[in-house]
């Protein structure tokens, strides 16, 4: 008799574990809507800054040290430097360098955007982005008006 209640109250204790297992909401290991956002920018940047670093060496190759461009194009390159220091890698994600690319990363600064939500991560990646398209404006103004 004892052994038929243990045993009952085994089973009792494990259906009701399931039964509120089922109810809680499901651990989904796809990344929030906020989080793939924030991927996606940071990596369209990470494009985007790719090829605007082309672009202005290809001006720099083009333009005389003595053109009063070429003082504007070295001030482009160091806001773009400086920019090119905030697109760190994002928590969670893989490395993807180019076969022979600089592999670095800033594992501090990875670490403290560990500590963010994903909406306060997808607006750091609006704003570095941001910051960039403000440089590769200026740089397309700034090469129009030759």
């Amino acid at each position: 008799m004892k052994s038929s209640i243990t045993t009952l109250t085994l089973s009792i204790s494990v259906l009701c574990f399931l039964l509120l297992g089922s109810c809680a909401e499901p651990q989904s290991s796809e990344p929030s809507v906020a989080r793939a956002s924030a991927i996606a920018i940071h990596d369209d940047s990470g494009r985007l800054a790719k090829e605007f670093h082309v672009r202005l060496a290809n001006q720099f190759a083009v333009t005389e040290n003595t053109d009063s461009l070429f003082n504007k194009l070295v001030e482009l390159d160091a806001r773009y430097v400086v920019w090119s220091k905030t697109l760190v890698k994002l928590p969670g994600t893989a490395c993807n360098h180019e076969e022979g690319e600089h592999h670095h990363h800033d594992h501090a600064a990875e670490a403290q955007l560990a500590e963010l939500s994903d909406e306060a991560l997808l607006e750091l990646q609006e704003a570095i982005q941001a910051e960039l398209m403000m440089i590769i404006n200026d740089f397309d103004v700034l090469v129009s008006r030759k």
